[in-house]
């Protein structure tokens, strides 16, 4: 079963966060699926990459305290 609520918000925060960046209606399909799977990559790269940046500020903080 599909949780249509977290799809949504999968797919509004995919869409803020990412632009893609070619003419998907001009391309062929082999190439519509790469581009595509490259685009779920970036995203979450990118929410991997927010994620680490966050656990890096709390050790920082946490090794400042004397």
């Amino acid at each position: 079963m599909v949780d249509l609520v977290r799809r949504a918000r999968l797919i509004r925060e995919m869409e803020d966060e990412f632009v893609p960046d070619y003419d998907a209606a001009s391309m062929p399909s082999a190439d519509k699926r790469a581009a595509y799977a490259l685009e779920h990559i970036a995203f979450r790269v990118g929410r991997i990459e927010q994620t680490l940046a966050k656990l890096a500020i709390v050790i920082e903080a946490a090794l400042l305290k004397p």
